[in-house]
């Protein structure tokens, strides 16, 4: 017999590598990853483009030219400018931090009297947008404010001003410290083993010393990632430098982009496109440097896997010294302007030379409600609250999912386009759609619509909308969704009938939670306006700058009621309570 016939014969037929369909479970995994991709990307892509062109993207006679780099570092102002943004944010970072540190120390570690009711109050800033705490605060504590003018008149010029760097950085900081404050209770002050207090108690070391020497250091990871966000929020922030800085001429990179880019009569879109870079390699430095510093974060485990339970210090004789400065702060900090905007709502003035009762009246409200645009911007914030928070749900839910339960190659990729937008100020996540919507020809349609406002506040909070999600996904047990796995049940089928039911109180907290951020964003917005899409925010930005205080106080007061009745209900009919 033929050898090489006979291999002829039994050798099979070479054929290409076999080409194996995509399953339903993967074709849903990269379409979540593509929404996640053009959601996070599309917005960027245009800002760096406009970088690079001579005039605006809308005008198709594009002439690409380095020039716009060229002004922008050769510009006196904008090194002036930064200066005062990176001043400014770390002013705030450090009250902020101080302010939200103290009290979780006190109101989370000690037994002093009240600390629960005045911990409570101490989230309330956290609850309501800087326009809202910025007005509040200028209605009491301005330059014309009621208390001003009442401590002018008994002792003479009162000792603070509120347009000055440290002015403002008070205001901010006082807005920022809940955060802090969240951020070092839960994250430490309630879950450090009490043998290492109660080791130092019976060295002879007081109740500050154990806070100081032991409780303190080990809040270090917790202080280093609020800290970092404080600043981040700080290097964004809007309103509190717009008002409280421009009448003294003092600009931060986002009040200088508004003004060059909304305020202006021909605005220069490259050098804004420029500058706004310039503010995301701050902030995306700023989340590194957190990174860094908590590289070897395990040097802080106090939580082994024996249970324990932390006991109150007792402050002894310090308990009512301290209850006094805590009270004061709650009082003059906190209700003090919230109450002066409420009641600047319901007065024509606001001033100490004319008895309250004298001046009430309703005729802002009247403004309000009577008025077609501010009861657009109403509704419009109400209907964008509840799309946004609804999809931006749904979406990191699902790249929860991807990301925790499933074998897709690029997970972890799809976990970094998900937390990119943090680095991405929301001034800049809103210039970024409108020029998306103008340079891409599939998000045409989303321009002069309420829906380009719901994508651009989706893609702001992904991160924040993850980072509610994701934990409760990897609290859940693998060995439930396995099983499913062995019975037929495909990745789809698994996580529908299995996790998202599990998922539910997850969920609903992380709704709420993006429908009150939304219900108070603003920034977001700014680029992005348009007749017949008014929101809240945009007016009252508007309506204060015209000096229109009365209805921007019936506006902010309508704001404050609408959180306030949201977060309650969250409360009593659903069991959520935002930060726990």
């Amino acid at each position: 017999m033929n050898t090489q016939s006979a291999e002829t014969t039994l050798t099979p037929p070479r054929v290409g590598p076999a080409i194996v369909p995509l399953s339903r479970s993967r074709m849903a995994q990269w379409l979540i990853f593509i929404i996640t991709a053009v959601l996070v990307l599309a917005p960027a892509l245009p800002i760096l483009l406009q970088v690079f062109v001579a005039g605006p993207l809308y005008e198709r006679d594009w002439h690409f030219t380095l020039a716009n780099i060229g002004r922008l570092l050769g510009n006196e102002a904008i090194g002036e400018i930064a200066l005062t943004t990176l001043a400014f944010a770390g002013l705030t970072t450090v009250i902020a931090q101080v302010l939200g540190v103290v009290a979780a120390l006190l109101f989370g570690r000690t037994d002093m009297p009240g600390r629960r009711v005045m911990g409570d109050m101490m989230m309330w800033p956290l609850y309501l947008s800087h326009l809202i705490m910025v007005v509040g605060w200028l209605i009491v504590y301005g330059p014309s404010g009621f208390l001003t003018q009442a401590f002018a008149r008994m002792f003479g010029d009162a000792p603070w001003n509120l347009y000055s760097i440290p002015g403002m950085a008070i205001v901010a900081g006082v807005s920022q410290a809940p955060l802090a404050y969240l951020y070092c209770l839960y994250g430490v002050a309630r879950s450090i083993d009490p043998t290492l207090e109660s080791a130092a108690r019976t060295c002879g070391a007081g109740p500050l010393t154990v806070m100081r020497r032991v409780t303190l250091p080990l809040m270090l990871p917790a202080i280093v990632t609020s800290s970092a966000l404080n600043i981040v929020i700080a290097v964004e922030m809007l309103s509190i430098p717009l008002f409280l800085g421009r009448p003294a001429r003092i600009d931060t990179l986002s009040s200088y982009l508004y003004l060059e880019g909304i305020g202006a009569s021909n605005p220069q879109h490259g050098m804004v496109a420029a500058s706004a870079l310039v503010l995301v390699v701050l902030v995306g430095a700023t989340l590194m440097l957190q990174r860094l510093l908590l590289s070897n974060g395990h040097r802080y485990e106090t939580v082994k896997g024996k249970g324990t339970r932390p006991a109150p210090l007792q402050l002894g004789a310090l308990k009512w010294p301290l209850f006094t400065l805590a009270a004061l702060y709650i009082v003059f900090v906190v209700l003090v302007p919230i109450l002066g905007l409420v009641l600047r709502a319901f007065t024509s003035y606001l001033t100490p030379l004319i008895p309250v009762w004298q001046v009430l009246t309703l005729q802002n409200f009247k403004d309000v409600f009577q008025t077609d645009a501010y009861m657009r911007a109403l509704w419009n914030t109400l209907i964008i609250s509840v799309a946004a928070a609804g999809l931006g749900t749904l979406l990191t839910a699902l790249i929860a999912l991807v990301i925790q339960r499933s074998s897709f190659p690029f997970r972890r990729t799809l976990e970094a386009l998900a937390y990119s937008p943090r680095m991405v100020p929301g001034l800049i996540t809103g210039l970024g759609v409108f020029y998306a919507a103008i340079v891409f020809a599939p998000f045409g349609w989303l321009r002069d619509s309420i829906w380009i406002l719901v994508v651009a506040y989706v893609m702001a909070t992904i991160p924040l909308g993850l980072g509610a999600v994701q934990p409760s996904v990897v609290q859940i047990g693998a060995d439930l969704d396995k099983a499913a796995r062995t019975v037929g049940a495909d990745w789809i089928t698994s996580m529908r009938r299995i996790l998202l039911p599990l998922m539910k109180p997850a969920l609903l907290g992380c709704f709420i939670l993006l429908f009150v951020v939304h219900l108070k964003s603003y920034v977001v917005a700014i680029f992005l306006m348009a007749p017949g899409l008014e929101i809240m925010g945009v007016t009252m930005l508007g309506l204060w700058e015209n000096g229109a205080a009365g209805v921007t106080a019936a506006f902010a007061t309508l704001q404050i009621a609408m959180i306030a009745i949201l977060l309650i209900a969250a409360r009593l009919v659903f069991g959520v309570k935002l930060y726990e």
